[in-house]
């Protein structure tokens, strides 16, 4: 039997390894995801591991998408492009990374039917990179912001896609909200029940990408709203995480056997 790694920190929350472990046994797979709380201090010998053990290989989550990209062989045209991976294959010793955000991200904005003209990404990590790739891709006039304002000027540099880039600004009013169709919760706010942008007035469309067992509290307010189209993280994770099975194991992924093993449906 084989391991798939989930390498972050925290992990204990993750809904990953139902979605996958279900994958394996719907196909006879005799393989197990498992994860791997990895301080930063200790996520180069991580990484060095999988190149020595039985492992397929990893997701890697927050805080490491980014900084894992630097302790890798191989990476793809895709997670160059983002500055991020999150999926690491093992090719023999070789270490091959990718990153399957940004298709996520783009399936569950296609399964809601979300085109938007104007986007704001609230956070700069790896997963806000991703985000912001994907919609420069389809043409968005896109809108960074992050609390330390430096860090989303930074991803405001290094991202282009075909010559277009996003714009970093300061946390949101609500004039900057009145003035997108979109805004994606891209940072951890939620996870322990806060709102990021609390008490302001929403958009017509939310994405938030906290995959929880419960809606976060930005999600339950956007479903009370009237007229407000809502993205909650789990069809993000669903999506990314059919393509990592994918580029582990080299077969379709079983898509509704992953979707069943979530805790409740995605809406």
């Amino acid at each position: 039997m084989s391991a798939v790694w989930l390498i972050g920190d925290p992990v204990a929350h993750s809904l990953s390894p139902a979605m996958h472990n279900a994958a394996f046994a719907t196909l006879g797979l005799p393989h197990r995801y498992e994860v791997r709380e990895v301080k930063a201090a200790e996520l180069a010998d991580a990484l060095g591991s999988i190149r020595h053990e039985d492992v397929l290989g990893a997701n890697v989550t927050i805080p490491h998408k980014e900084a894992a990209l630097r302790l890798v062989d191989d990476v793809s045209d895709e997670a160059r492009r983002i500055g991020a991976i999150n999926t690491i294959v093992r090719r023999g010793r070789r270490l091959a990374a990718d990153n399957t955000d940004g298709y996520g991200f783009g399936r569950a904005l296609e399964e809601a039917s979300i085109k938007a003209r104007r986007a704001l990404v609230l956070g700069a990590g790896g997963a806000a990179r991703a985000c912001v790739v994907e919609l420069l891709r389809a043409g968005v006039d896109v809108s960074v912001a992050n609390r330390t304002r430096a860090r989303a000027e930074s991803l405001a540099r290094s991202i282009r896609v075909d010559h277009a880039r996003a714009r970093a600004v300061t946390w949101p009013t609500q004039d900057d909200l009145d003035a997108t169709d979109l805004v994606v919760n891209a940072t951890p706010l939620g996870m322990h029940n806060e709102d990021p942008i609390k008490g302001r007035r929403l958009p017509r469309a939310i994405v938030d990408l906290i995959p929880l067992a419960t809606e976060t509290p930005l999600v339950k307010r956007a479903k009370a709203a009237e007229n407000v189209t809502v993205v909650d993280g789990l069809s993000m994770l669903l999506h990314q995480a059919a393509r990592s099975f994918e580029l582990w194991t080299g077969v379709p992924a079983p898509l509704e056997a992953m979707r069943s093993a979530l805790p409740r449906p995605i809406p």
